[in-house]
């Protein structure tokens, strides 16, 4: 009834208006912060620009139009400097560290939290310590004919699309979203499961890689409606038993292929071997449904945000025939033949190394952001003094296309990432620092090493065997990509043609 009446009475509408203008821009803790006022008001327009995915595309305007912090909620700032990085992720001496804010991370239903969803420090450190040797250099070095076999399988099949081609003065028009995923999905699968998916074997989706969107995208509408008092609760309610059952089959798929890759006695190349070694000699240890969850969130997080960066990789290529030119001349140079492109001889090539930087850069996996909740006391973040309880991140899409630290900070020009002495006097002055795609700190990715020599076998056969092109008939651009906190990626149709050496 009150609010029949608030809805049919303007002067009411106008009182409840100046009552939350007056708390978000004058009583709030925050309200000295620059933003939009129905932003800092209510946590709606937020949660609206979330869920339409131009959260954000919001967020470089918004930035744009207040500076390098904004306030987007009632309790929550967003950052744009180099030196947020530090200062939200990174140990200060002195200081005690933002915990993530458990709003944006949570585990599967069920499930006991993860190395990624835990905002408890001590447990994330103990699922650290025991993860670490899966890794490290060593167990690179034992996983990379895995990596070379899957990157080997994509070139063949590739090849066989191509001789099936009925026109063979045409090139050859492929979905590499398709293959990106069958790779990265294969590769991760064997690594946490002990067994691949058999995408690329079949050429098709295996159902649990068809659902994983879907499963990421629940997740953040989970997440969102958890901003609001009850919403849990009212979510539950209103979600169909249909799509409840899918993420209850695909959370009990990835369970059981775990359990069973646990309780198998092999000393494979894989994540779990020196995983369950380093557990047999150390006092710490996780239980069964830790390790369930934590290799499950592995397995999303080690196959979805590489599958974004090389899709993003293509696509830059496919659109620079010069930059792509001068890698194939690079790469034409090194290797005489298909065998001599290993895990190995990849390893720190300038310019292949330059262009996937500046993918990560334009192409950024995950847009949205890193939360955080500021310490009890608050803090000092960026040079500025910030409550306690206030969610925190920074936003790399703003930062990462910041005129401020990238001289044509939309263009796709991989020399700004070569040497110093090698680097264009356009570049000079770049703050190459500023981006830091697996993040830093004690919560970085602890599979940066692998997904750099996964990107790097990858790029390196794929551009020494075919030349890329984009097609008319089925445009492309990564700046459409509806973006809620990951990337929602199309299919990339490319003209693949055949090089000759």
């Amino acid at each position: 009834m009150a609010y029949s009446a608030l809805s049919q009475d303007p002067a009411s509408i106008f009182l409840w208006l100046s009552c939350l203008w007056l708390d978000a821009m004058r009583f709030n803790p925050l309200s000295s912060y620059p933003g939009p006022w129905l932003w800092a008001a209510s946590r709606i327009p937020y949660v609206v620009s979330l869920l339409r995915g131009t959260l954000i595309s919001d967020m470089l305007r918004l930035h744009q139009k207040y500076g390098p912090i904004v306030r987007l909620a009632p309790n929550e700032l967003s950052f744009a400097s180099e030196a947020a990085w530090r200062d939200i992720y990174m140990h200060r001496k002195g200081h005690a560290e933002a915990k993530k804010d458990t709003t944006g991370y949570m585990a599967p239903e069920g499930m006991p939290p993860n190395i990624v969803t835990t905002p408890d420090i001590q447990i994330r450190a103990r699922m650290r310590r025991l993860l670490s040797t899966s890794f490290n250099a060593q167990s690179l070095l034992e996983q990379a004919l895995m990596l070379q076999k899957y990157a080997n399988i994509v070139i063949e099949r590739l090849y066989a699309i191509c001789e099936a081609n009925p026109s063979r003065t045409e090139n050859t028009v492929v979905n590499m979203l398709d293959w990106t995923n069958f790779y990265t999905m294969d590769v991760i699968g064997d690594l946490a499961m002990g067994e691949s998916f058999h995408c690329l074997e079949q050429s098709s989706y295996h159902l649990w890689v068809k659902t994983l969107y879907m499963f990421l995208k629940g997740m953040i509408i989970a997440a969102a409606v958890r901003f609001f008092p009850g919403g849990w609760f009212m979510l539950q309610a209103v979600i169909p038993k249909s799509l409840r059952e899918q993420q209850k089959q695909h959370t009990e798929f990835t369970n059981t292929k775990i359990r069973q890759r646990v309780e198998l006695k092999t000393d494979r190349p894989d994540f779990l071997s020196p995983f369950l070694r380093e557990m047999e000699m150390s006092p710490d240890k996780m239980s069964l449904g830790e390790i369930q969850s934590t290799f499950g969130v592995i397995l999303i997080a080690g196959s979805e945000t590489t599958a974004t960066i090389l899709v993003g990789c293509l696509y830059r290529l496919a659109s620079n025939l010069t930059v792509q030119t001068k890698l194939w001349s690079e790469l034409n140079r090194k290797f005489a033949t298909d065998e001599m492109i290993t895990v190995e001889s990849t390893n720190s090539l300038e310019y292949p190394d330059a262009v996937l930087n500046e993918t990560l850069r334009l192409c950024y996996a995950i847009p949205g952001g890193l939360p955080r909740v500021v310490p009890e006391n608050g803090d000092t973040y960026a040079g500025h003094f910030v409550p306690g309880g206030t969610s925190i991140s920074i936003r790399p899409h703003v930062i990462l296309h910041s005129e401020g630290y990238f001289k044509d900070a939309w263009t796709f020009a991989p020399e700004r990432w070569l040497p110093i002495e090698q680097r264009p006097e356009r570049y000079a002055h770049d703050n190459l620092a500023t981006s830091q795609p697996f993040s830093i700190g004690p919560t970085g990715c602890i599979g940066k090493p692998l997904a750099w020599a996964e990107m790097r076998i990858f790029i390196a056969k794929m551009l020494w065997h075919f030349n890329l092109s984009m097609t008319e008939e089925r445009p492309f651009k990564w700046e459409n990509l509806r973006m809620m906190m990951v990337v929602e990626k199309r299919p990339l149709w490319l003209a693949l043609e055949k090089r000759e050496h």
